[in-house]
């Protein structure tokens, strides 16, 4: 009985650990600048990467004082620039960021 306890034990804290793995150990890099397609003479950078995003149930008390009620409620962060400056290449005007930082995103899909 003591072996079933311990079993489930280590099985919780193991799933705990993989489920709380930063993005940058599951395919997705931490908010970084990276060199843009755009790059030609000068390098030009993006903000790019991961921050923070999660799902889940809508509770029903927040349900209940929607306009249009959805099961599920979402939080996010996103990749933006925190600094940049304007650039010329190739005769268009770019954004070249030069800092980087997890925010509110500015997008969002309809539908």
């Amino acid at each position: 009985m003591g072996s079933m306890k311990s079993t489930g034990v280590s099985f919780l804290l193991l799933s705990v650990l993989l489920l709380s793995k930063p993005p940058s150990l599951v395919g997705c890099h931490s908010c970084m600048l990276v060199e843009s397609f755009f790059s030609g003479k000068l390098p030009i950078y993006q903000c790019a990467g991961c921050c923070f995003s999660r799902a889940y149930p809508t509770p029903r008390s927040a349900m209940d004082t929607m306009a249009v009620p959805k099961n599920i409620t979402s939080e996010a962060t996103c990749c933006v620039a925190s600094h940049s400056s304007e650039v010329n290449s190739n005769g268009l005007t770019l954004r070249n960021h030069t800092g980087c930082h997890c925010s509110t995103c500015y997008f969002h899909k309809k539908g």
